[in-house]
């Protein structure tokens, strides 16, 4: 965060796996959690290829989508859960950090992945569903990624 030079209003958000229904989830909900939490803008770190190409198309409020790897991600999560370091960092996944075990919630009482991550991780209550990017391109990725979350 010091490296990057963010301010107060900046969330980071480590999107620390490449599972397309949660990192689609993440973006879908972005400009909400920057809204409820009255944050102006966010930056993203992703191992990814798809959240890099196609992160712009849900949110005009995205500084920067950096690339992170893996073993770095999970350094920085090990940090996170030995000390809340900092209210402006969230950790996107469903059972990451170690511990989190929100997964085990789908499927209870008919609840979806969709609304495990964005009430228990974004903590967006009550939420409605935004309508999704419009995408005219040609990048086949971005393509199956967007369609396959409908």
């Amino acid at each position: 965060m010091k490296r990057k030079g963010v301010g107060d209003k900046t969330i980071i958000i480590l999107m620390p796996s490449c599972e397309k229904e949660i990192n689609y989830f993440a973006l879908l909900y972005l400009d909400e959690l920057l809204k409820r939490r009255k944050y102006k803008n966010a930056i993203l770190l992703t191992q990814d290829s798809v959240v890099k190409k196609s992160a712009l198309l849900f949110s005009d409020h995205i500084l920067e989508v950096c690339s992170f790897s893996r073993k770095k991600a999970e350094d920085l999560m090990q940090f996170y859960c030995l000390y809340d370091f900092d209210k402006r960092f969230l950790v996107a996944s469903l059972d990451e950090p170690n511990g989190r075990n929100a997964a085990k919630l789908v499927g209870k009482r008919g609840t979806t992945k969709e609304e495990v991550f964005v009430i228990g991780v974004y903590r967006i209550y009550p939420f409605e569903r935004p309508n999704a990017p419009i995408y005219s391109g040609s990048d086949i990725e971005i393509i199956e990624f967007l369609k396959g979350q409908v």
